[in-house]
């Protein structure tokens, strides 16, 4: 402490900190001021606070908001994030609880306690889920065409001999079209990607080739949406853009018995002979549920006895005593 005597008064410089505390004591009257330490300067670098913000665009992340934090010449940073909660992060990541309008305020402050405030207000909207796409199939019309081995057929690109015989070319409603003999194991069966959890929509136009059903077991077309995922362990299906690629057998589901399973089976439909004999359409509608790959495959049934014993040793199964036939298949989303 430093004591300057006057002649009308004392002045006490005691040093505290970065100021001084100056007592003037004049005539029984006492004055205190706090005046700048003689080597102090001015915070010449103050902090400013700015923060910029991306938002998730697809619909399942639309509310993660990613903020940028941009501000200049800070050290501790607090986050008021317009939901009810703080962050003192530097970048924070916020799941915001779905659609509005959100406030969002940093405070931003440096070493010598100077601090500065920013604030963006901005609206999360959930967008419109993307339209689910068409599958894609191969020969889907049925047209006459050749396979990895063997003659040219409609059948092509629809063949797994394990779960069946193949399907037969025939002529009908103006085109090529696939036949079911009857008594005969026929089959068509074919895998494809899908959007999980996705509705679609099946058109096949159909005949069966007498107006009556005929015979003691008349024939039936059965139609099976199979699960393309889980059935055998280790398969990832393929898909293929040219018939004489894909093969015949050894992929996807290798037996009926498989097909049968209820857990494998997505959706079945059976159509029975409807008396007569013009070509119809049958159409249903099923979802995919947690698949992106399913297989359409569908036969002939009625279990008349077969011509060859062996086929239906082999199959369980084969159409009654009509020939059904088949125009085309088309799957579309239902968006």
């Amino acid at each position: 402490m430093k004591t300057i005597n006057l002649k009308k008064g004392m002045i006490s410089k005691i040093g505290i900190g970065a100021f001084a505390v100056i007592t003037m004591v004049f005539a029984g009257c006492e004055f205190i001021e706090d005046l700048p330490e003689a080597n102090s300067i001015d915070d010449e670098t103050p902090p400013s606070a700015f923060f910029t913000f991306s938002a998730g665009v697809e619909v399942e992340n639309f509310n993660e908001v990613q903020f940028a934090n941009q501000s200049d010449n800070a050290t501790d940073f607090l986050w008021d994030l317009g939901d009810g909660t703080t962050s003192t992060d530097i970048d924070p990541v916020v799941i915001y609880p779905g659609e509005g309008e959100f406030t969002v305020t940093l405070t931003v402050s440096d070493a010598l306690g100077q601090t500065d405030v920013y604030s963006e207000t901005f609206e999360l909207i959930e967008p419109d889920a993307p339209a689910v796409p068409d599958p894609v199939l191969l020969n889907p019309e049925f047209v006459r065409s050749p396979k990895s081995s063997g003659s040219d057929c409609t059948c092509s690109g629809w063949i797994n001999t394990d779960v069946g015989e193949q399907g037969e070319s025939s002529s009908g409603n103006g085109s090529d079209v696939l036949k079911f003999d009857d008594r005969e194991p026929d089959h068509v069966y074919q895998e494809f990607a899908v959007t999980p959890n996705a509705d679609y929509r099946v058109e096949i136009p159909y005949l069966f080739q007498s107006d009556i059903a005929t015979g003691n077991l008349p024939s039936s077309l059965e139609i099976r949406v199979l699960a393309g995922e889980g059935y055998v362990d280790g398969y990832t299906p393929a898909y293929f853009t040219d018939t004489t690629e894909i093969p015949q057998s050894g992929f996807g589901y290798t037996s009926v018995d498989q097909t049968l399973i209820a857990d494998n089976n997505l959706d079945i439909q059976v159509v029975t002979n409807p008396a007569d004999s013009e070509y119809r359409t049958f159409t249903f509608i099923f979802n995919s549920g947690s698949n992106d790959s399913v297989a359409l495959y569908i036969r002939g049934i009625g279990n008349a006895g077969p011509e060859d014993p062996a086929d239906f040793a082999r199959y369980g199964f084969s159409s009654g005593d009509e020939e059904i036939r088949i125009d085309s298949v088309t799957i579309t989303a239902v968006n």
